[in-house]
């Protein structure tokens, strides 16, 4: 029986050599189509247009107003906001937050009594009945109840406040 040669020896060596590079590859290459997958999906689940997702960031953005959270109401209000309330008074965005932060403005309870939701790309309008019930000097004020539109951009992966109109609504 022949001896293998030195060269013979090399040469299995780098055959060795080259199959344990291939196992560590489709290793990375596993772990990194793994890693792809989990991104995708996870970018896919972000919130998207849709009718659900404006009423909830409608909700959310009625919660944060109670709670007279500036963070929240900054995060929900888009920068070119023009508020017109059923008085007929007009707030930007930043007027707007002042008025709940400062307190000047305190809403107490905001009851949805009937809404609508429209979508139109990345376009969403909010139509229907509130009973906003506001504090002044920590007493309850007789309940307003106010038909509204509100007009959303969906920007930055969320949907922002950037229209809304009120009037007052006979009881």
């Amino acid at each position: 029986m022949k001896r293998p040669q030195l060269k013979d020896h090399k040469i299995i060596q780098f055959y060795i050599y080259c199959k344990a590079q291939k196992q560590r590859t489709m290793k990375h290459v596993k772990k990194i189509a793994l890693f792809i997958f989990i991104f995708s999906t996870s970018v896919f689940a972000k919130i998207q247009p849709s009718k659900e997702s404006l009423k909830a960031a409608e909700l959310d953005r009625f919660k944060v107003m109670i709670a007279a959270d500036k963070a929240g109401l900054e995060k929900s209000l888009h920068k070119d906001l023009y508020y017109c309330h059923s008085s007929a008074t007009i707030d930007n965005k930043e007027s707007y937050i002042e008025s709940i932060v400062s307190k000047k403005t305190i809403y107490h309870k905001i009851e949805v009594e009937e809404s609508m939701q429209r979508v139109y790309g990345n376009t969403g309008i909010n139509t229907g009945i509130l009973n906003v019930t506001n504090l002044k000097d920590g007493v309850e004020q007789p309940v307003n109840r106010i038909r509204y539109t509100g007009v959303y951009i969906f920007e930055d992966g969320r949907w922002q406040m950037v229209s809304w109109q009120t009037t007052k609504s006979p009881k």
